[in-house]
This record gives structure tokens, sequence and C-alpha cells, in this order.
């Protein structure tokens, strides 16, 4: 029972035997789609962690280069003040 044109084709000579195979059928596709929502789930969970690692990252660069801009501002301002006479 490989698709369900052949269960369509077995219609007027249907029996308990069809029921089973129609059973079984229906719970491989069950399984399918189980195991490929559970495959897409993980797959999401890892991309979600993925960006979430990202934006540290990104915050982490952005955070070092303000952090420099203010030790740069903080140097010009000390050598302005070197300049000026007392």
């Amino acid at each position: 029972m490989s698709n369900f044109q052949e269960l369509q084709n077995l219609k007027r000579q249907w029996n308990l035997e069809s029921d089973y195979k129609l059973s079984l059928k229906v719970k491989t596709m069950q399984e399918n789609v189980v195991g490929t929502a559970s495959l897409i789930h993980n797959s999401m969970s890892e991309l979600t962690r993925a960006i979430h690692a990202a934006h540290t990252t990104l915050n982490n660069s952005i955070n070092a280069f303000n952090a420099l801009n203010f030790n740069k501002f903080l140097e010009n301002v000390i050598e302005t003040d070197a300049d000026k006479p007392p």
C-alpha cells in the first residue's frame, strides 16, 4: 500500500484488511509529520540561540566602541585643559 491512489482504486472491494492498511498508512504519515515538525522545531530553537548570541556579540562590540570613544573624549579634554595657561 504505497499510496492513497491504490486505496482509491480498491474502494469497490473494501474490507477489513483495507481498513487495516489504511490505518497503517495514516499512522506512518502521522509519524512523518511529527518527526518533521520536531526537526523544524529544533532547527528554529538553534536559530534562535544563534540570533541571541549574535545580538549579544553586537551589543558587546557597540559597548567596546562607546568605551573607546569615551576614553578618547577624556584624553582630548585633558589635553585641551593642559594646553590652557593657568
